[in-house]
């Protein structure tokens, strides 16, 4: 028979249960669109730096990614340089002003997928309009749900973050 110590346990439980389950569910464009509302929240000026600390990496990154970046810092660190990313890496910018995304699945598969994200200045789209920057994301499901492996930008001057941090 259920006491009220259990109701209120399972209670308890019912949120990281929901969370989970939608985190398994997350499709790689939904994964996405949750790291662009908060850069684009706002006046579009907050950036990245919230997904890309170290101490919130785990949410995003995969745990292979998180390590050669780690690697990278602390090697800036002990040389006394900035570390290997010294810019916003989402907004591919110094001063970050994104207001609008495009989202566009490139490849999905079960285990990975490439997520296409294209960076706008303005909130309303104008005819003919073309994003300032274009990132791809490769993803890889990790623990049961999305994670960031790899972003490289594919428009103009050209980069890739593991190129980034394994160059350092």
């Amino acid at each position: 028979m259920p006491t009220r110590r259990h109701l209120l346990a399972a209670a308890a439980l019912l949120p990281l249960v929901a969370t989970h389950r939608s985190l398994a569910d997350e499709t790689p464009e939904a994964f996405v669109a949750s790291i662009y509302a908060h850069v684009t929240a706002g006046d579009g000026r907050t950036g990245g730096s919230e997904i890309t600390d170290p101490v919130t990496r785990g949410r995003w990154f995969t745990r292979d990614l998180i390590a050669v970046w780690k690697v990278a810092e602390d090697k800036a660190d002990k040389d006394g340089d900035i570390g290997p990313v010294d810019f916003d890496l989402l907004t591919d910018s110094q001063d970050p002003e994104v207001r609008r995304v495009s989202i566009t699945p490139r490849e999905v598969k079960p285990a990975s997928a490439m997520v296409r994200v294209g960076l706008f200045a303005a909130k309303k789209a104008k005819a003919g309009e073309k994003p300032y920057s274009v990132l791809e994301f490769v993803l890889l499901r990790e623990g049961g749900a999305w994670r960031i492996d790899e972003v490289r930008k594919v428009s103009g001057d050209p980069w890739s973050l593991r190129t980034l941090i394994e160059n350092r």
